[in-house]
């Protein structure tokens, strides 16, 4: 009985800490943060903050971690027996909102984060293989060059709806981006550059 009640605090203090993070990321930047301004916001002394993290940027890392872990491990799950669009749009687009305060820190503090990178590595070869499946005869560099604009388009629009400088649902999103991806795969814009 007394690890369950320890258990609760501890889950307790870790929401509590990261709660404050993110309430104190709508004010200001995160290098401007300090132990201080989490524990007073988080409502706990330092010595509870530092019996889990080494500092805020250790806090900020741990954080983004065991999210860019669970986003790749859904990417991976989606590509093992058949590359899906539509799986791998589904399964961002609903960690993405499950973790809305996360995402909305990222979309305000860009520079802070390797999140977008480390996704986009994640799921890169195996989106450059349907590449070529979709565009035979591309060479290697066209088919980076591909996957390039078809991710940039996506982060912006992922960011912006992020912020909710775009008013879509998440139904409305997972169609749009579905929709925009295979329209990208399918067009001819790629081929015969490499002649030109």
């Amino acid at each position: 009985m007394k690890n369950s009640s320890l258990d609760r605090r501890t889950r307790y203090s870790l929401q509590a800490i990261r709660s404050a993070l993110f309430q104190l990321l709508e004010e200001k930047e995160l290098k401007s943060i300090t132990v201080t301004d989490i524990c007073k916001r988080a409502d706990i002394n330092r010595g509870t903050f530092y019996k889990y993290y080494a500092d805020v940027s250790d806090l900020f890392s741990k954080i983004e971690l065991s999210i860019v872990d669970n986003v790749c491990e859904l990417i991976r799950q989606s590509c093992t027996e058949k590359f899906s669009v539509e799986e791998i749009v589904s399964s961002v687009l609903d960690l993405t909102a499950k973790n809305r305060d996360f995402t909305l820190m990222l979309a305000m503090n860009p520079t802070e984060t390797q999140y977008m990178r480390k996704i986009i590595q994640t799921f890169r070869p195996q989106f450059i293989e349907t590449i070529h499946t979709h565009i035979p005869g591309l060479t290697e560099e066209m088919a980076d060059i591909c996957f390039d604009l078809i991710a940039g388009g996506v982060v912006m629009l992922l960011m912006r709806w992020i912020t909710r400088e775009v008013s879509l649902t998440q139904a409305q999103m997972k169609t749009l981006l579905t929709r925009y991806i295979n329209s990208a795969l399918s067009t001819e814009i790629y081929t015969g550059l490499d002649k030109a």
